[in-house]
């Protein structure tokens, strides 16, 4: 059953009112005063407000702005009663919250039929926020579950099959194989992991040495049941190396990862292509680095980086200009 408060400090005004919306099959409550109306919305909420215009004390416009203020108060449809037909009035009204008027004297069929259709547009908002508000939760788990899925992709996982073909490769295991493999065939493993999926028997993880990229552990976490298709894991030996390395820059990860290609002379077309990721995206991560090292330029941003990457000691022995 929905109630409806009546507010007006003359009852005789609204008693036909109440009756019919009683008939009507409504709970109906009465407020003398805007004051009074206040203490009753204290108590217990209705589902609509009737108020009168014009109160002695406080007035119409005056308790409803209050209502309106009020958080656990302003979804209350409010419908002025007004023996004004003035527009400034109206205008009023409807600045101060209301969401219609009638004009006294009033006719019970009228606020009949704006009351059903004031309260059924209610309900009708109230299920788009409830809508609204699971699908925003929705969103939000989704999203967590992303996040989660990329922080589980981002360990280096490759799916290809028994001839190396890739048929997935996550962020960081495109990062290490173009790290550690000069020259690269599209949608191809480098051929040494090939040869090792070749064999019948990969118990045994493969692991690849690098000079001054220290070691590439390849190993298989899973089959198909024909035995032709690979899930891949790809760990770095040294979890200090890459792009990892240069988070203690302060860089986030992203920051980190467009550094290490610019260390290693890849222009931002190319950065963009190996990270999957826009071309704008790599100039603001570029903005965003350079700004957080205090350089300028690329070469010094690589410099930075090599500071890191190959301390001095490793510099001189590799040939690596310094800084």
């Amino acid at each position: 059953m929905k109630t409806i408060l009546v507010v007006d400090d003359l009852p005789a005004n609204v008693d036909i009112v109440l009756n019919h919306l009683t008939t009507q099959g409504y709970r109906v409550l009465y407020a003398g005063s805007g004051k009074r109306a206040l203490q009753q919305l204290e108590k217990s909420l209705p589902d609509l407000i009737l108020l009168d215009l014009r109160m002695p004390g406080i007035d119409g416009l005056e308790t409803c702005r209050r209502i309106k203020a009020t958080p656990d108060w302003a979804h209350l449809p409010v419908i002025f009663m007004t023996a004004s037909d003035e527009l400034e009035q109206k205008l009023a009204a409807f600045a101060a919250g209301a969401v219609d008027f009638v004009t006294k004297p009033i006719l019970p069929e009228e606020v009949g039929v704006r009351v059903r259709t004031h309260l059924r547009i209610r309900e009708l908002q109230a299920e788009l926020e409830a809508k609204n508000q699971k699908l925003s939760e929705e969103m939000e788990l989704r999203l967590d579950a992303e996040k989660q899925l990329e922080t589980n992709l981002d360990q280096g996982f490759v799916v290809a099959n028994r001839n190396g073909q890739i048929l997935f490769a996550a962020r960081q295991a495109r990062i290490a194989l173009r790290a550690y493999f000069a020259e690269l065939v599209e949608g191809l493993l480098p051929e040494p992991i090939r040869q090792w999926l070749r064999v019948e028997n990969h118990d045994k993880a493969l692991k690849l040495a690098v000079v001054q990229k220290g070691e590439l552990q390849i190993e298989r976490i899973a089959a198909s049941d024909s035995g032709h298709v690979f899930l891949l894991r790809l760990t770095q030996g040294n979890n200090a190396w890459g792009p990892q390395a240069l988070t203690a820059l302060g860089l986030t990860p992203r920051e980190a990862e467009v550094l290490y290609w610019i260390t290693e002379g890849k222009t931002n077309p190319e950065i963009s292509t190996i990270l999957n990721t826009t071309l704008h995206t790599i100039k603001k991560h570029n903005n965003n680095l350079f700004e957080k090292l205090g350089v300028e330029t690329r070469m010094a941003a690589a410099r930075s980086a090599l500071n890191v990457l190959h301390p001095q000691g490793d510099r001189a022995a590799s040939g690596r200009p310094g800084s």
